[in-house]
């Protein structure tokens, strides 16, 4: 049986592309793990470099951009694991920590969703849970008032200080989403009207009204580069 299906979607970040798959090459000798790249008509070359240098991921390749979700959505109708991770393709997966995350649904049986937290490539913190949006924080971030107005320079995660023990929380960014299969099957896909960005809030909210809970652990950290997928 396979525990963890990897999807990846990938739009013209090769070398990025190139560096997350090596950093997760080592979950397959970990745990019964299928890794799948959803590439949106890339023209660096990404799609050849996924053929030539990592054979065992299951490319599949479109011929136009459909965007993150409905990329996403493909990956997740071929997956056949038990957990399903969204995992941006400008992030590093430290050794175990897919794993961790593994063994930390099955504890958790109404956890529908986990993330880990995201640092930056110096290991400083940047980013946890999240608040869901209200009308005032959506103004405020249009006219990019919210950070000043919240003193906090991550938001909408919690502030670093908030982020130091485990906890149930609205939503998780889609950097790294472990998903229960089981919760995909009650609750659905994506919603593929988002083409990219809010679609993770989205399920997020969907998941907690079905009675799926949103987990995040500081105890494991992925490595997000950011702007990479974008």
């Amino acid at each position: 049986m396979t525990d963890l299906s990897i999807i990846i979607v990938n739009w013209n970040t090769r070398e990025m592309l190139a560096g997350c798959l090596e950093s997760v090459a080592g979950c397959r000798s970990q745990v019964a793990c299928e890794t799948f790249v959803i590439d949106n008509a890339s023209t660096d070359g990404s799609a050849v470099m996924v053929r030539e240098h990592f054979p065992w991921v299951q490319l599949i390749q479109n011929t136009e951009n459909v965007g993150f979700a409905a990329a996403n959505n493909q990956g997740i109708r071929e997956a056949t694991g038990r957990y399903v991770v969204l995992l941006n393709s400008d992030t590093l997966v430290p050794d175990g920590a897919l794993s961790a995350l593994l063994a930390l649904g099955d504890a958790m049986p109404r956890a529908g969703i986990l993330g880990p937290k995201l640092v930056n490539p110096d290991g400083s913190f940047q980013a946890g849970p999240n608040e869901f949006p209200t009308l005032a924080s959506v103004v405020l971030e249009t006219w990019g008032l919210v950070q000043w107005f919240t003193r906090n320079p991550n938001h909408p995660s919690y502030p670093e200080t908030r982020c130091q023990v485990a906890m149930e929380c609205d939503w998780i960014g889609g950097a790294c989403m472990v998903v229960r299969r089981e919760a995909i099957d009650q609750v659905g896909l994506l919603d593929e009207q988002f083409f990219m960005n809010s679609e993770e809030v989205d399920w997020c909210r969907r998941m907690r009204d079905r009675g799926w809970a949103i987990w995040f652990t500081p105890q494991v950290q992925i490595i997000h580069l950011g702007g990479g997928s974008a």
